[in-house]
């Protein structure tokens, strides 16, 4: 199946919001303020006010976002915020339903279970981008930028951080991204919903966290390698991974160095050699919108990352 991009938005159409996962406290209001003054109107979901452990049972929240994602509710889906709770109905969602609509999809942390469901049983692009959680002062341009993304906007990120130690070439590294929360992505492997084996080759894996011992980060990265993902995927694309210091004795931990070995391991003859660039991404600010599931470009000789309009 073909990968479709979802619908390009267009100033005066309405963002709906929902809590796919947790519960939230965000102030409704003024999200809706900064809504309107980026030119569109903002409807929200029951969940966005309810309580309880997980924001409500897995039945209810699965009709809710297909229902978002579905129908002529909105022309847009902004998760308010992530948590936990996704996992639980991933396979009550309606995929075929999804693909039809093309509604663009924005939400990050816990919502990379509906990132991963979507863009393997939907093969509709969504975007890892700032929650209603995240629209508050401060973050304006976080706000613009996941704009620009889902007006359709060409984007180029730059400068990255350095990468990794070794050179960097001057060829194009190019795939699709995919990926999301780096914890998310280690509880979904071996489950229908983690990534097919025939797909490892021409992606470019997109990894970020919050919260994580270099420890933890290393034994999750160790599965990506044992399970033969690391040695064929084309690049490695690194986001922010907020308060994931650990102890003294982990100081020099260098994820993406790390990585970066893995990926030469055993790699087949006929890939290319891979590569890892870093984005500022991730929990906290900046968080740069990407398109998951699109093909982008990372340039090595000027360490930037192309992201063309995947949106019509």
């Amino acid at each position: 199946m073909e990968w479709v991009l979802p619908k390009k938005l267009q100033k005066g159409m309405t963002l709906g919001f929902l809590a796919p996962a947790s519960s939230s406290s965000e102030d409704i209001k003024h999200i809706e303020h900064v809504a309107h003054d980026c030119g569109y109107k903002a409807v929200f979901a029951s969940s966005c006010t309810s309580k309880g452990l997980y924001g409500g049972e897995p039945d209810e929240q699965a009709a809710e976002f297909n229902e978002f994602m579905t129908n002529d509710t909105c022309d847009a889906v902004i998760a308010l915020r992530g948590g936990y709770g996704t996992m639980r109905y991933v396979e009550q969602l309606d995929y075929e339903g999804i693909r039809k609509t093309r509604k663009p999809f924005v939400g990050y942390s816990d919502c990379t279970a509906l990132h991963m469901a979507i863009g393997r049983y939907s093969r509709l692009v969504t975007y890892h981008g700032p929650m209603g959680v995240d629209w508050k002062e401060g973050r304006d341009e976080d706000i613009k930028h996941l704009f620009e993304c889902l007006e359709g906007k060409l984007q180029v990120v730059e400068p990255l951080p350095e990468p990794p130690r070794g050179a960097i070439g001057v060829e194009l590294g190019d795939g699709i991204l995919r990926g999301g929360n780096m914890t998310l992505l280690s509880m979904l492997m071996g489950t229908p919903y983690g990534f097919e084996p025939d797909s490892y080759e021409g992606t470019i894996l997109f990894l970020e966290d919050v919260g994580e011992a270099p420890y933890k980060l290393d034994r999750m990265l160790q599965q990506l390698r044992l399970s033969g993902m690391l040695s064929h995927i084309q690049g490695l694309a690194l986001g922010t991974f907020t308060d994931c210091e650990g102890d003294d004795d982990e100081a020099d931990y260098d994820i993406g160095y790390e990585a970066l070995r893995y990926m030469e391991q055993d790699r087949p003859d006929h890939l290319p050699e891979p590569f890892v660039c870093y984005v500022p991404t991730g929990h906290g600010t900046p968080h740069q919108t990407l398109p998951l599931g699109a093909h982008v470009h990372f340039r090595y000789i000027s360490n930037t990352l192309v992201i063309s309009p995947y949106c019509k």
